[in-house]
């Protein structure tokens, strides 16, 4: 995050943008500093972090803002820091000398103030005894449930608990248990017993535990082992809200869903973390597409496989990182141009890390060991990495991450279709013949013309749009006997790629 540079923003001193939103706030400080301040400094460092710059007014009306100055400048600056330290104000310093800028407009002081995100097991930063969350523009009061949250994230994971002895095997879906040790006895991932009974079984898998506090030396079901093996209705026992849907859409805009599973649906009478996660994945592979694209080298590209493994990867941290106690469930939408994966509770690493998969911090360990054991995500933060490498190498629109603090919720969307320069403003028909473009190096006009979703038009009409594209220099071609045959536009293509990335994080990290 980066100081603002009002030089840049306004000349006159009145300006529009950058308004007021989840990462800045306006505040008039003349003479002193508002109790306001500290309400925002919580509710930044409770979420995605942000800036507060003092000094501006804001005129309701016109919706405008106005740099009005800070007057007595050294007193509110050693106020900051004087409040900063002190423990009735705020439960803990977050304010650093650099974090500071005092910076000047037309004979105007302003003074900014970076305050950055809290850690996820420090949180929350609360200002005259009050938690504060940051939402839109706005600063409100934690509620109960996001207090409760906060308490549960202060943990670096969630413990495993053992259920009362009134959780037994019967509370277990049989038919998940038996799929999962086919799937162990059949990839040899680890040794196991074929004769050993399914409570025996499990308790070597650790679902079932020792109860080391007591001298009783019973064994207790884990709630993660119900979360993993167990009957809804046995799940929802524990977990009240507990619930998983996938909803799968025959177009981008249609309300109705074509396909779906849902936890408690009659036709899911059974449904758990395990059974979701087998029904979910084939139902993905199936709505990915398979066009044939070929490579430079004319051979087959690895959009299909890439984004299978990309979606998988979404699909299982979805359901690993979750917070199941929140307040809504898991939802996965499948639309024909993307996928949507949404999951209670709030990412724990920056987007950056996730994306460079430089840090990993599972909120349910157990969880991610039992997909572990049949070989479903080997690798640590290994999510965010393959779904960039899948965005760049096929040139995919960028993905979107998406995290709701209000009600604690993170949600991914990767897109299945091709992206295209979003400055150029490209007709429907020229979209058609970039998307054909992306599909078929080394084609030409007629090719397109017999293309079976070509309804825009002959060679002469295909010719025309063919020829802008050259023009934009989306397309190149080359003079190949009598006729021209045409390929999307290879030149600096290694310069292209990296300036790809840099959007690609610089929208992903805004």
């Amino acid at each position: 995050m980066d100081f603002l540079n009002f030089k840049a923003i306004t000349q006159t001193g009145n300006f529009k943008t950058p308004s007021e939103n989840e990462n800045i706030e306006y505040k008039e400080a003349s003479w002193k500093l508002p109790k306001s301040f500290w309400e925002t400094v919580s509710s930044f460092a409770n979420t995605s972090g942000g800036i507060i710059v003092l000094g501006i007014a804001e005129d309701k009306s016109k919706h405008e803002f106005s740099i009005t100055g800070v007057d007595n400048v050294e007193d509110i600056e050693t106020q900051i820091f004087n409040d900063n330290n002190n423990i009735s104000c705020l439960n803990r310093p977050v304010i650093q000398n650099n974090d500071v800028q005092i910076s000047f407009f037309q004979n105007k002081t302003i003074i900014q103030v970076i305050i950055h995100p809290e850690p996820f097991n420090t949180r929350p930063i609360t200002a005259f005894g009050k938690a504060y969350i940051r939402t839109g523009d706005g600063d409100q009061v934690a509620t109960k449930e996001q207090l409760k949250y906060f308490t549960v994230e202060s943990q670096s994971e969630i413990n495993t608990h053992l259920l009362p002895s009134t959780y037994t095997i019967e509370d277990l879906d049989a038919e998940s248990i038996k799929e999962y040790r086919k799937i162990i006895e059949e990839k040899g991932i680890i040794n196991t017993n074929s004769q050993l009974s399914d409570q025996d079984f499990l308790y070597s898998i650790g679902v079932f535990r020792k109860d080391r506090l007591s001298n009783s030396n019973e064994y207790h079901l884990t709630d993660s082992g119900l979360l993993f093996f167990g009957k809804y209705i046995s799940i929802t026992d524990r977990f009240p809200r507990f619930q998983l849907d996938y909803q799968q859409y025959n177009s981008d805009n249609s309300t109705n869903w074509n396909d779906r599973v849902s936890a408690g649906d009659m036709n899911y009478p059974t449904l758990n973390i395990f059974s979701f996660y087998n029904l979910v994945l084939t139902k993905i592979e199936a709505n990915v597409p398979d066009p044939f694209i070929q490579g430079s080298d004319l051979s087959r590209t690895s959009y299909h496989n890439d984004l299978i493994i990309a979606a998988k990867e979404a699909l299982v941290n979805c359901l690993m990182h979750s917070y199941y106690d929140g307040m809504v469930g898991v939802k996965i939408v499948d639309r024909p141009s993307y996928f949507e994966f949404t999951n209670p509770g709030t990412m724990r690493v920056s987007k950056e890390s996730f994306l460079r998969g430089q840090y990993s911090s599972i909120r349910n360990t157990e969880i991610a060991s039992l997909f572990r054991r049949i070989g479903v995500s080997e690798t640590a933060a290994s999510g965010g990495p393959r779904i960039l490498n899948t965005v760049l190498q096929n040139n995919l629109n960028d993905p979107e991450i998406n995290i709701d603090y209000e009600i604690n919720t993170t949600r991914i969307r990767i897109f299945k279709t091709f992206a295209i320069d979003n400055q150029e403003k490209l007709t429907e028909p020229e979209k058609f013949i970039m998307s054909f473009a992306s599909r078929n190096p080394n084609f030409s006009i007629n090719d397109i013309v017999k293309d079976p979703q070509n309804h825009f038009g002959k060679q002469t009409t295909i010719r025309k749009y063919v020829n802008s594209l050259v023009e934009k220099h989306l397309l190149s071609n080359e003079k190949i006997g009598k006729k021209y045959i045409y390929n999307l536009q290879k030149n600096n293509d290694y310069l292209n790629r990296v300036k790809h990335l840099k959007h690609l994080e610089d929208n992903l990290l805004k």
